[in-house]
């Protein structure tokens, strides 16, 4: 279910942030993804603390029928999930000028962060029902809210990005005046009116991760059970802060490894002489955004990368109350299943995608970028090799949650520091001192990530005593990836001549589909078994 709820708010996700880039450009992407820089640090903290530990807290209790402690638990949860989005919200409205002048070297970004900070209390208060229901398996409130918080942040993100673009333009285009400023040329005027637009686009967010909210605060309502005993929060409230606390130093170290790693990418693309950069990228905007606009270009190629581990997220979210309650239980042979399942379809849902978006990198930005050349000549490298590069970021995320599964999350610290590092250093070495640049960055992600995976699935082996399958997670994967890529290369040749784009994307990506399922099928990667299975363990936790 989450699988499918992933595909969907991504596919949403798309739809909204193309035609996004083309109100704004990538000048003012550049400004939307600094925000996010400031933002998604004390999200992922948050977030990757609270809402997983009281997850496995609940599948625990609910596991042992102790039906006091998972009251106790609601109720203390009301409280630490409410703290937790105020502190982070201030922290973020804090941090938005420094980060703005110091870092990005972007100082109106500042106006999108502002805009864009009320969104992670919103995000709190909803985690906090997620968090409930994902502990006994019930994955329902999570799709739909997730859901209707990407349907209405496209749709006022993109209603409030068209309207204050239109209304900026007439502005000028009446006195060549905007708010009072005198704008000398359509150039300046677009410089002057993108940071704002960007903002707009961001209140989108902002109301959309309400509305998601107000969502599973009814859910609850209507659903909740009535006839539980009555008890304190008090308990529930020192074991989840208890339980979040090795989550949350690992969190934190996680993100600030995160915000080093794309601040690291800012400051070295600042460091660059301004003309060399420039000449790099066609010179298409004025010296002063150049920065921000090669930024841009690589949040835009990040939109298409993040698409598959947004998606394989999923199976490492219901690993956490799965895994746990194998684990708890002592069943070893269930355990064992179970954990590499969940290796094994991460690796061939990230191979499947990465290996189809590096396939299809020039049709895809033709088909959502027909005009913006620009886009599309800089940005098809980038996607090629975050396509390429994409398994090592979905299996590093997996071989976390099972660790965090496991009741160990501390263990997870020393793989975040030391990937990190790695990153950090790769970035400031591949893009001012190399002629990669941009291409530099990527390849720094995929090294850092794949230390990652791999010092966590080894800790993840060592505590759980299930060792990892090389083979079906590792070899087969990318030996049907690849021959599936060069035997779809081959085939598309004959209709590359044919001049529409959705339709060589549509043919050349049913054509590599058919042979990727063939393939898996036929190498043993997955059955239709697997498949029901799946489908009967979510049935039976919606009705518990």
């Amino acid at each position: 279910m989450l699988l499918l709820t992933s595909v969907i708010v991504k596919f949403i996700g798309a739809v909204y942030k193309i035609p996004l880039t083309a109100f704004i450009g990538a000048v003012g992407r550049g400004y939307f993804a600094a925000a996010y820089n400031v933002y998604l640090p004390v999200h992922a903290l948050l977030m990757g603390a609270f809402p997983i530990a009281l997850s496995r807290l609940v599948s625990k209790y609910n596991a042992k029928e102790n039906k006091k402690m998972l009251v106790s638990l609601k109720k203390g949860s009301d409280a630490v999930f409410l703290s937790a989005g105020l502190i982070g919200t201030a922290l973020i409205i804090v941090a938005a000028k420094p980060y703005s002048i110091l870092v990005a070297s972007s100082p109106k970004s500042v106006y999108s962060i502002f805009v864009l900070a009320p969104s992670l209390l919103f995000s709190c208060l909803a985690a906090r029902y997620r968090g409930y229901f994902e502990g006994f398996m019930n994955m329902q409130p999570t799709s739909v809210s997730q859901t209707v918080e990407a349907l209405f942040k496209m749709i006022f993100g993109l209603l409030f990005a068209k309207l204050s673009m239109g209304y900026m333009l007439s502005l000028y285009a009446q006195n060549g005046e905007v708010f009072g400023v005198s704008l000398k040329s359509e150039a300046q005027a677009l410089s002057f009116i993108y940071p704002f637009t960007s903002a707009a686009a961001m209140l989108g967010v902002t109301l959309g991760s309400a509305i998601s909210w107000i969502y599973c605060a009814v859910y609850y309502l209507i659903n909740k059970d009535k006839s539980l005993p009555y008890a304190s929060g008090r308990q529930g409230r020192r074991e989840l802060l208890s339980f979040s606390f090795p989550i949350m130093i690992s969190c934190s170290v996680q993100s600030v490894f995160q915000f080093l790693d794309t601040a690291s990418v800012q400051y070295s693309l600042g460091k660059i002489p301004k003309n060399y950069l420039a000449l790099l990228y066609g010179g298409e905007v004025s010296g002063g955004d150049t920065v921000t606009y090669a930024f841009g270009l690589f949040s835009t190629a990040l939109d298409f990368k993040n698409l598959v581990p947004g998606i394989t997220m999923a199976l490492g979210i219901c690993a956490v109350p799965a895994i746990c309650r194998e684990f708890e239980r002592k069943n070893a042979e269930r355990l064992k299943t179970l954990v590499n399942d969940i290796y094994v379809f991460t690796s061939v849902l990230s191979c499947f995608g990465g290996t189809l978006i590096a396939l299809e990198s020039s049709n895809l930005l033709k088909l959502f970028y027909p005009s913006s050349y620009d886009i599309q000549r800089y940005c098809a490298p980038l996607i090629f090799w975050f396509g390429v590069t994409v398994p090592v970021y979905s299996l590093a995320s997996t071989a976390v949650f099972c660790v965090q599964a496991l009741g160990k999350p501390e263990k997870s610290v020393k793989s975040y520091v030391v990937s990190g590092i790695i990153r950090v250093a790769l970035n400031v070495i591949l893009i001012r001192h190399s002629p990669l640049v941009l291409i530099g960055a990527v390849l720094s992600g995929a090294i850092g990530y794949s230390v990652l995976f791999m010092m966590n699935a080894r800790l993840a082996s060592k505590l759980s005593g299930v060792r990892l399958g090389i083979k079906n997670t590792v070899i087969k994967p990318i030996f049907v990836s690849f021959f599936s890529y060069f035997v779809c290369k081959k085939l598309c040749f004959y209709i590359a001549e044919i001049n529409n784009t959705l339709f060589n994307l549509l043919i050349e990506g049913a054509l590599f589909s058919a042979i990727y399922c063939i393939l898996c099928f036929f190498v043993k990667l997955t059955n239709f078994k697997q498949i029901f299975c799946g489908l009967k363990y979510q049935k039976n936790g919606i009705n518990a």
